[in-house]
This record gives structure tokens, sequence and C-alpha cells, in this order.
């Protein structure tokens, strides 16, 4: 084997150099040696996605700091947060998309898909931007636009008089307090409704309704465009 170290900045660079398998890759920081663990989807639409965060059965505490936020948590096999930093990295490298895939507790699923997604820098609190809503999870944006900056319970960048992340737990975009939190706390079938403080995508679910699995992933815009589509 060559000593040459192969690096990947996201999941379509793993994609195209032929790895297609899910699974867990390393990822570097933009022009840096700082790596960082993340899942990838080879599989949904096209592969190459890169997880940014997953909520699926409630083992990962999402009431985190604004540094673990940051610098992310939880385990890229099950639930976790990619982190802010990285994100924001390499959204601002390139124009990246952003699919958010929610499932409920009848069996139902849905997305809400972003075409241009990226994320200020620490300086700007992480404040989100994102363009052109399409997908099956409401007409309208549950992620408040445009875009607000990151809260945690230790930072409280949202629009309220109260501190949102303290009140809804975890740390989002949050707006006054606004109409989503995909990092709420992790309500069991049968105990998810009713809940103003729990994994909320009001435009698809309403108010109080808990989600029971949540994806957000991205993508490099252009990723359709340059490699052949692998028909199986």
């Amino acid at each position: 084997a060559g000593s040459e170290q192969i690096s990947f900045r996201d999941c379509a660079e793993v994609f195209k150099s032929g790895h297609t398998t899910n699974g867990i890759y390393t990822l570097t920081f933009p022009n840096s040696t700082e790596e960082i663990k993340a899942y990838c989807d080879m599989e949904a639409g096209g592969g190459g996605w890169t997880i940014i965060q997953r909520r699926e059965d409630g083992s990962v505490d999402f009431q985190r700091t604004w540094k673990e936020y940051k610098v992310g948590f939880g385990n890229p096999s099950g639930e976790y947060w990619l982190g802010n930093e990285f994100v924001s990295q390499l959204t601002n490298q390139q124009r990246y998309v952003l699919k958010i895939h929610l499932k409920d507790w009848e069996g139902n699923e849905a997305y809400s898909l972003y075409e241009h997604f990226y994320l200020s820098s620490e300086e700007l609190n992480y404040r989100i931007h994102l363009k052109g809503l399409t997908g099956t999870a409401g007409k309208i944006s549950s992620i408040s636009q445009p875009g607000n900056d990151f809260s945690t319970k230790d930072g409280d960048n949202d629009k309220c008089i109260c501190k949102c992340s303290q009140m809804l737990t975890g740390g989002w975009w949050f707006d006054a307090c606004g109409p989503s939190n995909l990092n709420g706390m992790y309500y069991p079938q049968r105990q998810n409704t009713n809940k103003f403080n729990g994994i909320k995508w009001y435009y698809w679910k309403g108010s109080g309704y808990s989600l029971k699995a949540t994806t957000m992933m991205i993508r490099p815009a252009d990723f359709g465009n340059s490699h052949h589509h692998h028909h199986h």
C-alpha cells in the first residue's frame, strides 16, 4: 500500500472514489488535517449524502452546550450531531443542498429539500441560510425564514424574551421560538403528542407532535451532474 493519504471532505467525494456502501467514513476539514467521523448514505437518491443529524431512539442526549454542538456529539452509527463548525466550513466551500427526512409514529415518511443551504461562521452564531424548498413535509419551511442564529442552553441567540433552548431543549435555529426543533426531547410512542418540547416539524405534523425519527443530510448541489448514474 502506498503512503499517500487520501482524504475526503464529504461523502460525495467518498462516493466518487468508489466507496458506495453506507457506513461511517473519516472526513477531513477543508484546508486542514483535522478529521471528523460521519455517516454516509450511499443509497438514498443517488447516494453521496453526508449525515449531519440523526434521531431514531432517544439514546443520545441532545440538550448540549454550544461547544458540543460546535464540535459534534453522539455516535455516527446511531444518533448524532456532526458539528456546526465542520458543516459551516464545508457549506461555505461550495453550494450544498440540505435534505431533511422525517418519520412519524404511524409509519409515514416525508422530506423537505432545500436547494441551497449553508451556515455562517461561529462569529455569526452559525446562522442558517436556506433557499428553494420542495418536498412532502410541508409547503412552508418549518425552519423559520429568513434563517436565525443557532442557540443552545448556554448560548441564547433567539428572538424570544424567553430562552427557547432551555424551554424547548436542544440546540437549534430558534426564532421566537419557531415552527421546528429536530433536536428536542425524544418521546416514545403514545407519549409523543401534546409535547411542546419534542422533535417538532410544524408544517408536517403540527405543534405538539414529537417525531419518531429524523435525518438531516447534505450533498453538493452539482453532485448529480458530475458522475454517471449507476442503475441497480
